[in-house]
C-alpha cells in the first residue's frame, strides 16, 4: 500500500490538473481560428496529455473510472476509429505517406482518455457556451480585418474575391468552425434568454459574428448547415415552449425569409452559387474538367475514390495512398488531369469527402468505423436532449445534436476529419458535450 503522504501528492496532482481543465478547454475551443499555431493547438495538446497524466494517477490510486458503461463504449468507438486507420495504414506498409496522415488520427486515440478525464472534471455547462461565442466573435472579427486590411491588395492582383481564411489561411476550415460556432452561439441566446438577457445579447452578437466570418469565407458547403442549425434550434424552443408553437414555427418561416432575401442582396453569395450550378451543370468525364473547377475536380476525385474502393473493399488501398491512387489514374487517362496539376503539381491528397475517402482508404470497415463516430455521439444526444428534466442538459444535448450534424453535412464535401484542424476540433468539442451529457444529473444548471 502506497504511503500517505504519496497518495495525498497524487490526490492533490489530480484535482490540480481538473482544476485548470475549465479554462484549457475554453481557450483552446476560442482561439481555433484567429491563433491556431499559437494558443489552440499547445492547449489543445496539453489537454490531450493532462488527460493521460490524470488517467494514469487515477488508476494507480486504485479509483474507478466513474463513466458508466456507455462512456466505456464511446471510448472504444473512438479507439475502433483510430485503430482501423492503423491496420489500413499497415496494408501499405507504413510508408512515408501512409505515416505521415496517421498523425491526423491521433486526435480520435486521445479522445479515448479525454471522455473519462472530461466526465470528471464536471465542467459547467457556461464554460462551452462561452468558448464557442468567444470562437464564433473571435472569428468575425479576424474575417473583417482579413477582408479589409489584405482584401484590396489581393483583389487588385488577382481580380478575385478574397476569401477570409483564418490565421491558417484554410478558407473551407475556418468557414466551418466559424459556422458552427455562429449556430451553437444562437442556441445558446435561447438557452440563456429567459433568465440572463444580456448575457444572451452578447450571445447574439457572437452569433452575427460568426455568421459574418462564414459569408467572408465563401464556404459554400458551410453556408448549408444554416437552414440545418436553424430547424434544431427550433425544435429545441418548440420543446420547451410547448405552448407557443404555432408562433415559433411563424418566426421561423419570417427567418427564412428575411435570411433568404438578404443572402439575394450579396453580390459575393450570389456569385459563389452561380459559379456551383456552372460548374455541376458544364461537367463532363476526364479531361473535360479542367483546374480551378471546384466542383468539377471533387467530382473527378470521388469517381477515382470509387475506383479505389472497388479494387480493395474491405481495408481499402490503405492511409495515405489515395495521391498516389489519383496520379495512377490521371496517367491512365481514367481523370481529369487538373486533379494532380492541384498545388504545383503535387495533386490532391484526399477526396473532399469524408465518406468516399473512408471507403477508398479504409474500405467498408473504415466507413463503419465512421458512421459510428458520428451516429452513437448523436443517438446519446438526442436522448439527452429529449429525455434529460434539466433544460440547461437538455441544451447540451442539441449542442451535440448540432456538433454531429454540422460534421456530418461539411464531410459531404471536404474531408474535414483528415484536417488536424478540423478533425482536433471535433474531438474536443464532441468529447466535451458528451462528457457533460453522461455526468447527466450532476451537471449543474446555467
Amino acid at each position: 500500500m502506497a504511503p500517505l503522504s504519496e497518495r495525498l501528492s497524487r490526490l492533490g496532482t489530480e484535482r490540480g490538473i481538473l482544476a485548470v481543465t475549465p479554462l484549457l478547454l475554453a481557450l483552446s475551443a476560442a482561439t481555433i481560428n484567429v491563433a491556431y499555431y499559437e494558443v489552440h493547438g499547445p492547449t489543445l495538446h496539453s489537454l490531450m496529455l493532462l488527460s493521460l497524466v490524470w488517467l494514469v494517477l487515477h488508476l494507480r490510486g486504485g479509483q474507478r473510472l466513474e463513466m458508466g458503461r456507455l462512456g466505456y463504449l464511446l471510448s472504444a468507438i473512438f479507439l475502433v476509429y483510430a485503430v482501423i486507420a492503423v491496420v489500413a495504414a499497415g496494408t501499405a506498409g507504413f510508408n512515408t505517406d501512409a505515416l505521415d496522415r496517421l498523425d491526423h488520427f491521433s486526435y480520435f486515440l486521445a479522445g479515448v482518455f479525454l471522455i473519462p478525464f472530461l466526465v470528471a472534471a464536471r465542467v459547467r455547462p457556461i464554460w462551452f457556451w462561452g468558448a464557442v461565442a468567444a470562437a464564433a466573435l473571435l472569428s468575425g472579427l479576424y474575417a473583417y480585418w482579413e477582408v479589409h486590411a489584405l482584401g484590396p491588395a489581393f483583389e487588385q492582383a488577382t481580380g478575385l474575391d478574397y476569401r477570409a481564411g483564418g490565421s491558417k489561411g484554410k478558407q473551407i476550415p475556418f468557414g466551418d468552425i466559424a459556422t458552427l460556432a455562429a449556430v451553437l452561439s444562437a442556441l445558446a441566446a435561447c438557452v440563456y434568454y429567459p433568465r440572463r438577457r444580456l448575457l444572451a445579447a452578447l450571445f447574439v452578437i457572437a452569433a452575427l459574428g460568426g455568421s459574418y466570418a462564414s459569408f467572408a469565407s465563401g464556404t459554400r458547403g458551410a453556408w448549408l448547415f444554416f437552414p440545418t442549425g436553424i430547424l434544431v434550434i427550433a425544435l429545441y424552443l418548440m420543446q420547451r415552449y410547448p405552448a407557443h408553437r404555432r408562433q415559433l414555427l411563424a418566426a421561423l418561416a419570417a427567418l427564412a425569409l428575411a435570411a433568404g432575401i438578404a443572402l439575394v442582396q450579396s453580390e459575393q453569395i450570389r456569385d459563389r452559387f452561380a459559379t456551383a450550378i456552372a460548374e455541376v451543370t458544364s461537367y463532363a468525364e476526364g479531361d473535360g474538367v479542367q483546374p480551378g473547377n471546384s466542383l468539377g475536380e471533387r467530382f473527378e476525385m470521388w469517381r477515382a475514390a470509387w475506383m479505389a474502393f472497388e479494387g480493395h473493399p474491405w481495408l481499402g488501398i490503405g492511409v495515405g495512398q489515395l495521391n498516389a491512387h489519383f496520379k495512377q489514374a490521371a496517367d491512365d487517362g481514367l481523370i481529369s488531369q487538373a486533379i494532380v496539376a492541384f498545388n504545383d503539381g503535387e495533386g490532391h491528397t484526399h477526396a473532399h469527402n469524408d465518406y468516399i475517402h473512408a471507403l477508398a482508404t479504409r474500405g467498408l470497415i473504415g466507413l463503419g468505423s465512421l458512421l459510428l463516430l458520428y451516429l452513437v455521439p448523436l443517438g446519446i444526444f438526442a436522448r439527452t436532449a429529449l429525455m434529460q428534466p434539466d433544460p440547461g442538459l437538455r441544451a447540451i444535448g442539441y449542442a451535440g445534436i448540432l456538433t454531429i450534424l454540422a460534421y456530418t453535412q461539411f464531410s459531404l464535401t471536404d474531408s474535414i476529419l483528415l484536417m488536424r484542424i478540423t478533425a482536433g476540433y471535433f474531438v474536443l468539442l464532441t468529447c466535451w458535450l458528451l462528457a457533460m451529457s453522461l455526468a447527466g444529473r450532476r451537471v449543474t444548471s446555467p
